[in-house]
Formats: C-alpha cells, structure tokens, sequence
C-alpha cells in the first residue's frame, strides 16, 4: 500500500499546487466566484479529495480511493466545463487582456491536466484495491 499511497499523495500534492497558483491570477485579475462555485471548489476541489487520502492512508482504502477518484473527476468537469466550455465570467477568454490573462489560462490547463492526472490515479488505486466486500456472508 506504500507505494500506492506515495503515488496519491504524489498526485495530490500536485493538484493542490496547481489549484492554488490558479487561484493567484483569480484574484489579481480578479475573476470572482458565485457563492455556490467557491462552495464548491473548497469542499469538492480541495476538501474532498485530501480527506479521500486519509481514508486511503487510514483503514478505509477502498472508500478512499473512490472519494478520490470521484472528487478529481468533479473537479475536473467543473474546471473544463467553467474554464474551457460555457461563456462566463470564469471563462479563460473572459479574462481582460492585461498582465493576469495568460497565467489565468495557463494554470487553467495546469489544473485541468492535474485533475486528469488525478481521475487516472484514482480509478488504478480503485483497480489495485481488492473488495473487502467480495465473499463475506458466504
């Protein structure tokens, strides 16, 4: 499980960076958030896949593994769907031309591609994670 954990943590590491420089041009530019979606970045973004790794590292793999996994892909859907698809304020082609607008777009496809990183990452561990489930009651 060692090696499993150190390639989450790995992954983790890396998404929590990323998030957090993307954050930096967000506020400079400034893009700002409606409630729901800085809800949202902060319990599903951030939140949830750190507590997915405890329940990885503390007993509870398989469950882990899955919060992992399902958080990153949410954040990965959010990120495309707000950075790259929809036309609103979030939009990388909504921010102004000025000195924000290239690191705004750039951490955006850092955080999209760390979050891809994140999805793979998560659904091997759920692969390489036996179900505890399997075979009890018989």
């Amino acid at each position: 499980m060692a090696g499993k954990t150190r390639v989450a943590a790995l992954a983790l590491g890396v998404h929590v960076v990323a998030n957090l420089a993307h954050g930096v041009p967000h506020l400079a530019a400034p893009v700002p958030l409606a409630p729901w979606q800085s809800a949202f970045v902060v319990g599903v973004v951030l939140l949830a896949p750190l507590v997915g790794f405890q329940l990885l590292r503390r007993g509870r793999p398989r469950g882990g593994a899955w919060l992992f996994a399902v958080s990153m892909a949410a954040s990965l859907a959010f990120g495309l769907t707000f950075h790259f698809g929809v036309p609103n304020p979030d939009h990388v082609d909504a921010v102004a031309a000025g000195p924000w607008h290239r690191p705004f777009g750039t951490t955006a496809t850092l955080v999209a591609v760390t979050d891809a990183v994140g999805v793979l990452v998560g659904l091997w561990l759920v692969s390489k994670i036996p179900d505890s489930s399997v075979g009890v009651g018989r």
